[in-house]
């Protein structure tokens, strides 16, 4: 979604969604065309994001390798789902011991 648009849906100035990732509170990254985009399956609803997205971006700096490792399936230890649904159910510490994989086999 645009940045306005994750703006909205959160609650928030779009000033404040710009700080917010550009402090790694958020994922987004800037576009050609549409401004910045932000992946809207971190956004809970007004005033909620999910958990664990500063955690992540410090093992997965880049915002957009990081979105694509939490928007593929993975295979944990319980099953094999994508990391943004592990996250929404609260699994912070399987998804933040499944991403250093993901992040090395870019670097």
């Amino acid at each position: 979604m645009s940045g306005p648009e994750a703006a909205r849906a959160i609650g928030i100035s779009p000033s404040t969604l710009h700080a917010w990732i550009a402090k790694g509170r958020l994922i987004g990254w800037k576009t050609t065309k549409r401004g910045v985009k932000v992946p809207q399956d971190q956004i809970l609803g007004p005033g909620r994001i999910v958990k664990g997205i500063p955690e992540l971006l410090e093992i997965i700096e880049d915002p957009e390798l990081a979105w694509a490792f939490l928007r593929q399936k993975w295979p944990f230890a319980d099953d094999v789902a994508r990391p943004i649904d592990k996250l929404r159910a609260g699994a912070l510490k399987e998804v933040l011991d499944a991403a250093p994989s993901f992040g090395n086999s870019f670097t």
